[in-house]
């Protein structure tokens, strides 16, 4: 039996986009949905994925929250090339150079890195969960950095100097 070689042609992007040859950035992490930190156990679970390398939280524009893993895929070859391009999974076949994040970055989408990021989300947007695991699941060092309120003294404009 012969063997054939598949030359897989890609169309050039549009003027300021990145190709899927160039970035290839959706192969290279897992995404999977997790319940919105609405609860103390709901948002002590994100903090557990937070204390791990590699692993960070997003709320996206929706309000959809989900935990990402870095983790390469495994047919992801040379040149970006997927080596089961023509018989890739349904959640591939869906990604294009059009909507992906590189191309068409979500602006209000919040990326959590570090659990002081998350605290200080918490402390901001979800107080009463935040008080509720504040001195029982914070370990010290994470708490957030709470900015001191100004003073009326500290708004005025600062004095002149002769």
């Amino acid at each position: 039996m012969q063997k054939v070689k598949l030359t897989l042609i890609q169309e050039a992007p549009a003027p300021g986009r990145v190709s899927c040859l160039q970035c290839a950035k959706c192969c290279t992490y897992v995404a999977v949905g997790i319940n919105a930190p609405t609860t103390a156990k709901l948002a002590t679970e994100i903090l557990w994925h937070l204390y791990h390398h590699g692993v960070s939280v997003c709320r996206d524009e929706a309000g959809e929250w989900y935990v990402q893993f870095e983790a390469r895929c495994k047919n992801l070859g040379a040149g970006n090339l997927c080596e089961v391009y023509l018989n890739r999974p349904h959640i591939c076949r869906a990604y294009d150079d059009q909507s992906c994040e590189v191309n068409a970055p979500q602006p209000d989408l919040i990326e959590f890195k570090e659990p002081r990021q998350f605290l200080e989300y918490l402390r901001a947007k979800r107080p009463t969960v935040y008080k509720a695991i504040e001195k029982k699941y914070v370990p010290p060092g994470h708490q957030p950095i709470i900015e001191p309120k100004a003073t009326a003294r500290s708004r005025r404009a600062p004095a002149k100097v002769r």
